[in-house]
């Protein structure tokens, strides 16, 4: 029997970046002057060349009218140019962004290195061209950390490109979304991420070999002493580092929770320790930091709207933590098979939350879902992801079919 959480239905102000996503009525901010403008080529041409000297010292007094103008207009160029990693940036982006799009036409990308991040800075022109205006970028350890250089991948993205890659991704009009797994997804293809490896008190089920074809991959335990603070070291130095005002954080096909081989979880209910460490990140990402919070949906929606996977078990159904985690995160609902319907995105919807119907291949089923959450016309719904999976390189990205078949379908006015 659950115990009702503290978050349980709670209702949050309008404080984060996502707090009125539908309505995407936030004005465009002006610029401190208008570039180009013709009083200010009239201006520029006065001092800047096409006046004489002699007819300069003739009308003084209305040249340095001008002068002073056109420093005024020097100056906040200026202050413009200096604010450019200001957080106020950072939101005047965001609100230029909301006013221009209605849906979300994302892609979801792995990147793992920095080869692959340098990529990316060439090919997010051609991802805009080809309908994206959401690229969300898993990056997990493959990163240069600070605060935890140890968390470091043996390949990762710089910082300097993470900077590189928000900019670019502004100057696109696309909103740059990094992605760490947690929880779950702590082993995949027989490696173990770093943190387990620094820490393996942090696992769940130390005793697990990567070769038991009975487990999918290893999590770390939520009760973990210690590990939270890690963790949000690690979120903050990537969100610092990609300018985001929205934060990913997986919690995917987490199978290995609650276990009785963990000391500190043994006999407690699966969904309560999901619940707990989706509150926690969410406190952390949302309330601290004022970012959005997305997350995978398929362990809250349970296998009745997922669908049954081999590591699927009675001990570990977390479907009971749908009702005790915020409804302000954003639900990331992905299918991949064909279906006549998809229901999983109106019982999240009725739910309160707001989502992102996320496809896959093949083509057909990735249409199909499209097509379905489409027709529903839920206010709920933000807009469409197409998750890549490696299937595609970065450099190919946007003439991918899921890509660009299924993105322009969800154009401004498109539903």
């Amino acid at each position: 029997m659950f115990i009702r959480s503290r978050f349980s239905r709670r209702a949050y102000p309008n404080t984060t970046p996502e707090a009125n996503e539908m309505s995407a009525t936030s004005p465009r901010p002006s610029p401190p002057f208008t570039n180009g403008g013709e009083g200010e080529k009239s201006v520029m041409r006065t001092v800047c060349g096409n006046t004489t000297a002699p007819d300069f010292m003739a009308t003084s007094g209305r040249a340095l009218t001008r002068l002073a103008t056109v420093l005024i207009i020097m100056v906040a160029a200026g202050l413009a140019v200096s604010c450019a990693s200001q957080p106020g940036t950072k939101t005047s982006a965001l609100n230029r962004w909301r006013a221009e799009n209605q849906n979300w036409r994302g892609v979801h990308l792995w990147l793992d290195n920095e080869k692959s991040a340098q990529e990316l800075v060439k090919t997010l022109p051609g991802l805009a061209a080809a309908g994206a205006n959401v690229v969300i970028v898993e990056v997990n350890y493959s990163f240069e950390f600070t605060g935890h250089p140890e968390m470091r991948n043996r390949h990762f993205v710089t910082r300097a490109t993470a900077h590189q890659l928000a900019a670019t991704a502004r100057q696109c009009g696309i909103r740059l979304i990094p992605q760490f797994n947690c929880l779950g997804h702590q082993s995949f293809g027989g490696h173990i991420a770093p943190l387990l490896r620094q820490h393996p008190d942090f696992n769940e089920t130390p005793s697990q070999s990567l070769t038991n074809k009975d487990m999918y991959c290893l999590s770390w335990c939520p009760r973990a002493p210690g590990l939270n603070d890690i963790v949000f070291s690690l979120i903050d130095d990537m969100a610092d580092a990609f300018e985001a005002d929205a934060f990913h954080v997986g919690m995917d096909e987490v199978y290995l929770i609650g276990t009785d081989e963990c000391p500190r979880c043994r006999g407690a209910n699966p969904a309560e320790l999901f619940v707990a460490q989706v509150n926690a990140l969410h406190d952390h990402i949302v309330g601290q930091r004022h970012l959005a919070m997305l997350m995978w949906s398929d362990r809250i929606i349970g296998t009745k709207y997922q669908g049954v996977s081999r590591f699927d078990t009675a001990q570990n159904d977390l479907s009971g933590a749908i009702d005790r985690i915020p409804h302000d995160i954003i639900q990331c609902d992905w299918h991949y098979e064909w279906k006549r319907s998809y229901p999983s995105v109106p019982y999240l919807t009725a739910k309160g939350f707001r989502v992102l119907a996320c496809g896959f291949l093949p083509l057909k089923a990735a249409l199909a879902f499209s097509e379905d959450t489409e027709r529903r016309n839920d206010s709920h719904v933000l807009g469409y992801i197409a998750n890549t999976w490696n299937e595609t390189s970065i450099t190919n990205s946007p003439a991918w079919p899921p890509i660009k078949e299924i993105l322009p379908r969800w154009r401004d006015g498109g539903k």
